[in-house]
């Protein structure tokens, strides 16, 4: 039994270990932008244009859902890393947050299988005090 407890003991402390740095993340202060950067290739639809033998434009896009619709924005070149950056961010904020969630999971089902041990004990200990009891039947 003890073996078992201080096992579920190791193994929250364990996980205890990754809550700073995944807080960390997740407490930044760096703006974020929900959305994607990415090359889009698209034809033009011109039968004398290089896109019509197989080689299409591409141009970098954000795709991004503002004022609540999906909108691909074509970022200037000078700023393209600059909103990269941003999605990065979010992107990186979001894995975090599931990380923290799985990890909360684990926890908590950990301190459940702890707290169940220690009931068993506790009643385990409670049954042997009631032994030496009075008996009620002596009234």
């Amino acid at each position: 039994m003890s073996q078992n407890l201080s096992s579920l003991r190791q193994q929250v402390r364990g996980l205890q270990q990754q809550f700073p740095s995944l807080l960390e993340t997740l407490l930044g202060r760096e703006p974020l932008l929900p959305g994607s950067v990415y090359t889009l290739r698209r034809r033009c639809g011109k039968p004398t244009c290089h896109c019509a033998r197989g080689e299409p434009h591409a141009s970098i896009v954000l795709s991004y859902r503002g004022q609540g619709r999906p909108q691909n924005i074509t970022p200037s070149p000078e700023h393209v890393s600059a909103v990269q950056k941003l999605t990065d961010d979010y992107r990186e904020v979001r894995q975090a947050r599931t990380q923290l969630l799985r990890l909360q999971r684990q926890v908590l089902k950990l301190v459940d299988g702890i707290e169940a041990l220690r009931v068993q004990e506790g009643e385990r200990r409670f049954q042997k005090l009631r032994a030496s009891f009075p008996s009620h039947s002596q009234r």
